[in-house]
């Protein structure tokens, strides 16, 4: 398995898949005319019902991300990685708005990031 679900999380599930197939593309892991797993096989490694998977995968193809391959599966088409990085940092916007509304003070926010990018993970931070 390539990529972790967090079932705890307030994130759908298959947002999830979706975000961390498009981060494995952004980071190199997958490139042009890679394969990801079947439907199948990646609900079964992640633990998740085939129709999420199967929604997160359609999505994928709708924003141009995969295309379904006859017999083959589904493989990485040409990604517009800008388009992607984009996304993520609209994201991020909204977030830090609703953390800076929430009372979250900034030099919090940098010790989260500086864990995050120093490999830590930030999952242990108190909040």
């Amino acid at each position: 398995m390539w990529f972790a679900i967090d079932f705890s999380s307030h994130t759908p599930v298959y947002v999830q898949i979706k975000d961390n197939i498009k981060a494995s593309i952004l980071s190199g892991k997958l490139k042009t005319g890679d394969y990801i797993p079947s439907i199948r096989n990646l609900a079964k490694d992640i633990g998740v019902n085939i129709n999420t998977v199967a929604r997160a995968y359609r999505e994928l193809e709708i924003d141009g991300v995969i295309r379904p391959q006859r017999g083959e599966g589904y493989v990485v088409v040409g990604v517009q990685s800008e388009q992607i990085r984009e996304e993520l940092k609209d994201e991020l916007l909204k977030l830090l708005r609703k953390c800076k509304a929430s009372g979250i003070k900034h030099d919090e926010l940098i010790e989260v990031v500086k864990k995050v990018y120093s490999g830590n993970g930030g999952e242990e931070f108190d909040t």
